[in-house]
């Protein structure tokens, strides 16, 4: 057990889950486009069609970039793992009595 009570594999788990929900964020983008348009529903909708497109392009934008982020910190959570593993290797010797 290493002395802040936390094991790299439990960052490297961790990293695991944010890596996993950032790709299924960035792969939704594409499922969030409504496949209707002004003319599919009829003329009442053609005055708030830009609306909704716009609310939906962004919603898509915004899944991506989070999706992007969630996968960044598994990255830097992977760097830290090993870092914090090397380095408890080379101090936990300094220890032994």
């Amino acid at each position: 057990m290493s002395g802040f009570g936390v094991q790299s594999g439990d960052l490297t788990k961790v990293a695991g889950a944010y890596e996993a929900e950032g790709s299924g964020l960035i792969q939704m983008k594409a499922s969030v486009t409504p496949g209707v348009g002004a003319g599919q529903v009829g003329r009442k909708f053609q005055g708030v069609a830009a609306t909704y497109k716009t609310f939906f392009d962004q919603f898509g934008v915004s899944l991506e970039k989070f999706g992007k982020e969630a996968t960044g910190i598994a990255t830097r959570l992977k760097d830290v793992a090993k870092t914090y593993e090397s380095n408890e290797a080379q101090t936990s010797s300094q220890f032994k009595g």
